[in-house]
């Protein structure tokens, strides 16, 4: 139940921290403090970041209510990674700044949603974590294909920001259909991707996140993600690759406590 006493519509539960986690994250890490010499600090500007989590949240409320309408998981889950990312760039410019973020959720909220058909509850971190593995192993090639569309099209929106910069890069176009069965398969086939690797070995920065924040819930969440962004950034190495795993963190605090305070 929710503080207004109706039944939780998971959907919308959804719909808003998929908002929530992608428009706060910038808010406690800083995108712009952490750039090269020579790009612009008006590339990563925050409010950027706030439009690309409006825009790219409701092909997962659709996601969530798809799975609930199919009472198990669709043929095609991706799809809504490439609707996202698709409609991220609308009012903005930047290049594919929720790009990670997106891919990692997909199968968190599929997870999330088969696991509320399953036991009537939403909250249970781990058991969503858990049951990513088994969504993805249940992937299509219809899943590769929409995967490799979701891909090119970050490349291009990444490309068209690189020209407005001045920093031109061709973009790349790797193929998945026909050597894929599914994206579990898909993922392995690139172990040196960050995001990728976090999708295949369970989340476990995203879990490591989540367990840092929890424990500073009384201080506030946003001023516990710039302590454990400094925390990982030596691990990880890139800026972005600590942001999603941020992202995804605030997500599943969000969803552990849908009624506690949390930004203090």
């Amino acid at each position: 139940m929710t503080g207004s006493d109706r039944p939780m519509d998971i959907r919308r539960e959804i719909l808003r921290n998929v908002i929530l986690c992608q428009s706060l994250e910038p808010l406690g890490t800083r995108p712009d403090r952490n750039l090269p010499p020579d790009e612009p600090t008006s590339a990563h500007k925050i409010e950027y970041f706030v439009v690309a989590g409006v825009n790219s949240s409701w092909p997962f409320y659709d996601l969530a209510d798809r799975v609930l309408t199919h009472r198990g998981q669709p043929d095609c889950i991706f799809d809504a990674a490439y609707e996202a990312q698709s409609a991220s760039v609308r009012n903005r410019l930047g290049g594919k700044i929720n790009y990670g973020p997106i891919m990692l959720l997909v199968p968190i909220i599929t997870a999330q949603a088969l696991e509320y058909l399953e036991s009537g509850t939403h909250e249970d971190v781990e058991a969503i974590l858990r049951r990513t593995g088994d969504v993805l192993r249940a992937t299509t090639e219809q899943d590769v294909a929409s995967m490799e569309r979701f891909i090119h099209l970050g490349y291009e929106i990444s490309a068209r920001h690189r020209v407005r910069i001045g920093r031109p890069k061709p973009p790349r176009y790797p193929l998945l259909r026909g050597k894929y069965a599914n994206v579990w398969d898909a993922a392995h086939g690139f172990p040196d991707n960050q995001a990728v690797r976090e999708l295949i070995q369970g989340f476990p920065y995203s879990h490591q996140v989540y367990r840092f924040l929890l424990h500073n819930l009384e201080t506030g969440i946003l001023q516990a993600t710039e302590l454990i962004y400094n925390f990982l950034l030596p691990e990880l190495g890139r800026p972005d690759a600590v942001a999603d795993v941020i992202t995804t963190g605030l997500y599943l605090v969000l969803t552990k406590h849908p009624e506690s305070v949390l930004f203090v």
